[in-house]
């Protein structure tokens, strides 16, 4: 297994160039030398961080996971899109052989792989700065995927990096063991770790590191029946204090199609590098929901996919500034953010669909026999109007961001009694910021709601609706409340045919 990795390296070798990650193929021979080189420790950790990039992917962890939420839905359309699969996230008929939740679990598993691989090389190289410093960013990737894991599923397979007899099974960490290896991996990085303006843009920091742990104590009630409200303020707290990260005024200057600039001098903590000048590009967002017929500079291959839904559009006050933004109408004759009723062309046609209905997107929809107009789109991503690339996107995706900070405080400041500093942190974000009224008055409803506002299409809908037990609850489309048990996902089959030791999870089929 050892010499499987070491392959595995060999062929698929990248170089960090300020995070910009770029590939070279080598041979065995020659990547067993560079891997047993401390000069070429940037190459070692490369595909560790390369690994984020699949955290953005439409049929595994982003496209999955949110999916199963009241913010994303693929229906079927006619002909199209009938994947029984994906329409059974939304509805939450999702079992054991689900496609996309065994590329979900494959995927974090993965992650750990790649991270324990890294470690290995690394840690037989004497200790320096520069190496004990890659070792804790790592380990820091591999705790994001382990708290993926234990968000999600409740349990996983783990090994240390240093045991390389694959002929003996590894452990089986539940959520009280995962949360205990996880808290004291971050906790013994984070003193090691840089902070922002040590190290290149897209560099696992110190700050990113607090982030991870803030989210653990923020999740802790939901993992192990015990809050952890003040920890999660002292983490937040530490972000926030040094002042390196600040609040965008400009909401929509982040999701542009060249946000690198903007996202680091302001809110980016942690953010997935793409480069379309390099051929590093990352997700579909554009051909994945708009409709066939809205086209604009080369995108002429649209493929009317997902759509959000009438509880999430409900929601909005439609003079948020976050619902929309329509600077660049002109080029691309649709807004960024919630597209909603008569779609346009660049030049200001109404669009027809392709049986020469007005294009009109509605906020209802069937999951399993959708008309082609049917659902709200969402663009947070903006397109590159004159990009010959169609497909994958440039922009880059900003993992953790100093706005979702302020509202983790925030919400922990409300759920242990400080009211008064929770309207402060949300109103700081919500009015100062958003140009929104500020709130006279606070609930938990509300702090739901504006992360809903500032945070849609990043991700983290699901671990949201869950710890605000609203998850369950009944909506379009799925007319009934969850069974409780559904709250965790289901192990795929696959890994317990691979893994013997793994137990499904209660309430799924064995």
């Amino acid at each position: 297994m050892k010499s499987l990795s070491l392959l595995f390296i060999s062929l698929s070798l990248y170089t960090l160039h300020s995070c910009k990650i770029e590939e070279q193929i080598l041979d065995e021979v020659n990547g067993n030398k560079l891997v047993t080189n401390p000069a070429n420790v940037e190459m070692i950790v490369a595909p560790a961080y390369a690994y984020m990039r699949d955290i953005q992917n439409r049929s595994g962890v982003w496209g999955t996971l949110l999916s199963t939420t009241d913010e994303l839905a693929w229906p079927a359309r006619g002909s199209d899109w009938v994947t029984p699969d994906l329409q059974a996230l939304f509805t939450h008929d999702y079992t054991p052989t689900n496609t996309y939740v065994r590329n979900t679990w494959n995927s974090f598993m993965l992650g750990i792989t790649r991270c324990n691989v890294a470690l290995q090389y690394l840690s037989a190289f004497a200790p320096t700065p520069e190496t004990d410093q890659y070792i804790a960013e790592v380990k820091f990737i591999r705790a994001l995927c382990m708290f993926k894991l234990t968000d999600n599923f409740g349990q996983f397979p783990f090994r240390e990096h240093t045991e390389t007899d694959y002929s003996k099974k590894p452990i089986i960490l539940d959520r009280a063991a995962a949360v205990q290896r996880m808290v004291s991996d971050l906790s013994e990085i984070i003193p090691s770790l840089k902070t922002k303006s040590e190290v290149p843009y897209g560099r696992v920091t110190k700050a990113a590191a607090q982030m991870l742990l803030a989210n653990i104590y923020l999740n802790h009630q939901v993992f192990l029946g015990t809050p952890k409200w003040k920890e999660t303020i002292q983490q937040c707290d530490a972000i926030i204090t040094p002042g390196q990260y600040t609040l965008a005024d400009d909401y929509w200057g982040m999701f542009q199609y060249d946000n690198a600039k903007y996202l680091h001098s302001t809110e980016s903590i942690l953010s997935i590098i793409y480069d379309e000048t390099i051929g590093l590009t990352g997700s579909v967002w554009i051909p994945i929901t708009l409709h066939y017929n809205q086209k604009f500079g080369n995108f002429t291959s649209l493929w009317n996919g997902c759509c959000t839904t009438p509880t999430f559009v409900d929601t909005w006050d439609t003079s948020d500034k976050r619902y929309s933004d329509k600077r660049l109408i002109g080029q691309l004759g649709f807004n960024q953010g919630l597209l909603i009723g008569q779609q346009y062309s660049p030049t200001g046609v109404a669009l027809k669909t392709r049986t020469g209905a007005p294009l009109v997107f509605t906020k209802n929809f069937s999951i399993k026999n959708s008309s082609e107009e049917a659902g709200v789109r969402i663009v947070k991503f903006a397109p590159n109007p004159s990009t010959t690339n169609t497909s994958n996107a440039g922009n880059d995706f900003p993992l953790y961001r100093l706005a979702d900070v302020y509202l983790m405080r925030a919400e922990a400041k409300f759920r242990s009694g400080d009211v008064n500093g929770a309207l402060q942190d949300i109103n700081y974000l919500r009015h100062d910021k958003r140009g929104m009224p500020a709130y006279t008055s606070l609930d938990l409803d509300k702090i739901l709601k504006e992360r809903g506002y500032e945070l849609y299409w990043e991700g983290g809908r699901r671990t949201d609706l869950i710890r605000f037990d609203k998850y369950l609850d009944a909506r379009e489309e799925k007319n009934f409340v969850t069974p409780s048990y559904k709250l965790l996902l289901p192990i795929p089959i696959s890994a317990i045919e691979a893994n013997a030791d793994l137990v499904q999870n209660p309430g799924y089929p064995k």
